[in-house]
Order: C-alpha cells, then sequence, then structure tokens
C-alpha cells in the first residue's frame, strides 16, 4: 500500500501542484525506514500554469503565507529541483512500479489529492497514476479504526516514536506520519 499527499496552489481539482510524497508501506515499516525510502518531487509551478492552465487561489496563497519557513521552502518556494509535470509524474510512476508488489492501494489524506492529480494528469494526456477504485482516504479509516482519533489524526502506539518528530506540511513528514497510524493507530 502507498500513502500520497501533493501541497497545491488552490482546493479545486484544476490546482497547480507544487510537490508530492509518496511512501510504500507495510506492516514492518517504522517511522524512520519510511522517511528513508520516500519518494519526494517538486513541480514547476509556473509550467503548469502556463502549459497546462493550471489554478491559483488567493486564499491558498494567503494560507501558505501563514505557514512556517520550513513547510515554505520545501514546498512553496520556487527551486532548482523543480520538475516539470512530465518529468515529476514519470518519477512517481517509477516509484509505484518498484514497490508494487500486489492490487495498488494509495492512501491520502482527503479526496481531493487524488482529484487535482487525475486532472493534471488528464491536462497532459497521460493516464492517471492509479484507477479510481485503488484511492482511500486516511480520515475516514481512522475514524472507523482508532479509539483516540481526534480530527483525523490519533495516537500511535510504536515505541521510538512521537508525534512532534513529524514536521507540519512536509509532504515526506505527512505521508509517513498517516503510514504510521494506519498500522500503528489506538
Amino acid at each position: 500500500m502507498f500513502v500520497f499527499d501533493i501541497e497545491t496552489l488552490d482546493v479545486e481539482s484544476t490546482s497547480v501542484v507544487l510537490s508530492a510524497a509518496i511512501v510504500y508501506f507495510d506492516e514492518k515499516s517504522t517511522y524512520q525506514s519510511l522517511l528513508d525510502d520516500c519518494l519526494f518531487v517538486k513541480f514547476d509551478a509556473k509550467e503548469q500554469i502556463k502549459k497546462y492552465k493550471r489554478t491559483v487561489s488567493k486564499s491558498t496563497l494567503e494560507w501558505w503565507g501563514k505557514q512556517s519557513d520550513h513547510a515554505k521552502k520545501i514546498s512553496f518556494y520556487p527551486s532548482d529541483k523543480d520538475l516539470t509535470a512530465v518529468e515529476a509524474i514519470s518519477q512517481i510512476r517509477k516509484y509505484l512500479k518498484r514497490e508494487s508488489k500486489e492490487k495498488m492501494i494509495m492512501w491520502s489524506r482527503g479526496a481531493i489529492d487524488s482529484v487535482i492529480m487525475d486532472s493534471l494528469c488528464k491536462a497532459m494526456d497521460v493516464k492517471p497514476l492509479i484507477f479510481y477504485n485503488q484511492h482511500r482516504e486516511i480520515r475516514t479509516a481512522l475514524d472507523l479504526l482508532s479509539k483516540t482519533c481526534v480530527n483525523g489524526y490519533c495516537q500511535v502506539d510504536l515505541k521510538g516514536f512521537s508525534r512532534e518528530m513529524v514536521k507540519k506540511h512536509d509532504p515526506v513528514h505527512d505521508v509517513c506520519y498517516d503510514a504510521i497510524q494506519l498500522l500503528y493507530h489506538i
């Protein structure tokens, strides 16, 4: 199974994608092993606006203005590591292929990530990363499985793990934390 997360410039299906992280997990995963194996890709926002007519919202830009310097550096600010949409999607596909050992299930925190990625793939005229029926939503699972779930987050019973280890709005930490919650929820 995989956990997938994106950072965006809008909350519409047509949003610019700033960055994405994906991690494969199984019952042997630890927080550190997930961090070590996670794939992170940074997208070129300007290319998406020009070439694919992707959107940006004022409210999302204002939200980014209130985020930590770390989160902005990782996803929001342009960098020399920014990839074209074609390059970024290609890297994600390679990771999926490398780790796919069974029918792929892709977890995300809310349905919007899969909707935005499917829309970007459609704008690029390429097939989606996975089929629509392979998407799963983490908050719903945790609400049903965990006795400690509050606002889509739960307590975790994993030796050596603390929620303070998680860097908010860093897609790598977000996907690794979600995998840990699915595996070790209380």
